[in-house]
């Protein structure tokens, strides 16, 4: 057997390995699958047991100091925007990237344009209020459905939204920082891992408690 053809056959199996456990095929997310299984990194020695009383060394847990890292680029990234949107229609960043979306999508049902951005739909509604007071999106009956509304860009949106791109463009160019290439790459590999990993508990658990989502998702973690 040649090596090429074996190497097909060990890709075969991971291809199967990846759709028992993860049940859906993206490429993208299947390439950082292929990555974790092979390049694994070994089980850390000695790595501390959580102990809440142990508080005042919680950056000893690299789970908590991650998150307390995440929720500070968080707030940061939040600064930036703020001062980015001064000059524009939009109020918040989640109404800059409802008309983006648009903008790329051309027409999407209320309900579909709030669960692209992970919003409740009552907190969506409210974007979407203000950006139909604002005359930057219009609503219209579906053709399939006559109850659900459809929105879309106007004119006024349009040209909203491309105004407020180079400022935003700003911003991710200071959110990276002082990232090299090799730094951003290797970033943007861990945060899709995350993403997916988060978009499955979105899409099939997201009404579980936090207990049942400990036990289902990371408790049997290898």
């Amino acid at each position: 057997m040649s090596d090429n053809i074996a190497m097909i056959k060990e890709l075969l199996d991971y291809v199967e390995s990846y759709e028992k456990e993860v049940g859906n095929f993206n490429i993208k997310e299947f390439s950082i699958y292929l990555k974790d299984k092979l390049i694994k990194e070994n089980k850390e020695e000695g790595k501390n047991t959580f102990d809440r009383n142990n508080y005042e060394n919680y950056k000893t847990y690299q789970e908590i100091e991650f998150s307390t890292l995440l929720t500070g680029l968080y707030r940061f990234a939040k600064h930036y925007i703020k001062k980015a949107l001064i000059n524009t229609s939009f109020k918040a960043i989640d109404e800059f990237g409802f008309l983006a979306t648009l903008l790329k999508e051309k027409s999407l049902l209320k309900n579909e344009l709030i669960n692209k951005h992970l919003l409740e739909i009552s907190s969506g509604s409210e974007i979407l209020k203000r950006l139909i007071k604002s005359e930057l999106i219009y609503e219209y009956p579906d053709q399939n459905d006559k109850r659900a509304k459809r929105v879309s860009l106007t004119e006024k949106g349009t040209k909203e939204i491309f105004t407020a791109f180079d400022e935003m463009h700003k911003v991710s160019e200071i959110i990276i920082g002082n990232l090299n290439n090799s730094e951003i790459n290797e970033a943007l590999s861990v945060f899709n891992k995350l993403t997916y990993f988060h978009n499955h508990i979105h899409e099939k658990d997201r009404n579980s408690s936090i207990d049942d989502l400990y036990v289902k998702y990371i408790k049997n973690l290898n």
